[in-house]
């Protein structure tokens, strides 16, 4: 960002003057304006430079850049990096405990987050390993998601990353 000339910065003779409500003052001597900033205790600030003659604003230049240090700061509080949230599944998961962990995963994806969605497999149940590609299949589709990282086995528990659908 360029930093605007700032009071004894400017170097034209004659300014554009723009008082602090906005209101075109007209064509002055820099003296003049100058003068005119000294006795209001405010910056005259070079705002317009390319012009013939520059403009040149009457302002309290560090309030000026505290009210934009403010704005960019709040802005960058409401941005968020999206998370990674987990959601754990089991083989034997009744229907209406799917349904709440579906809802969850909506949720997620409103907020702008991804979900790891898994399922542990223990003992015997390692036998159908097929029946757990399918649950988390059955949910990719129920929370109307796509796969960011296929379904893959990672010892006793078989996981997948989803986003939500572009």
């Amino acid at each position: 960002m360029n930093k605007p000339k700032i009071n004894q910065e400017i170097t034209a003779n004659k300014v554009v003057l723009i008082d602090e409500e906005g209101e075109h003052l007209g064509e002055v001597s820099y003296d003049q304006a100058m003068l005119l900033a000294s006795e209001k205790e405010m910056d005259l600030v070079e705002v317009g430079a390319n012009s013939n003659p520059p403009v040149a604003k009457l302002m309290d230049y560090g309030k000026e850049i505290y009210r934009e240090q403010k704005q960019k700061a709040k802005q960058k509080a409401k941005q968020k990096a999206p998370e990674v949230k987990e959601i754990k599944l089991s083989y034997r998961i009744e229907e209406h405990d799917f349904q709440t962990k579906v809802n969850r995963a909506k949720d997620f994806f409103e907020g702008g987050d991804k979900v790891k969605v898994f399922v542990r497999l223990v003992g015997r149940e390692m036998m159908f390993q097929d029946k757990a590609h399918e649950i988390i299949e059955k949910f990719m589709h129920d929370v109307n998601g796509e796969y960011e990282d296929p379904v893959k086995r990672m010892g006793n528990q078989i996981s997948a990353l989803l986003r939500r659908k572009k």
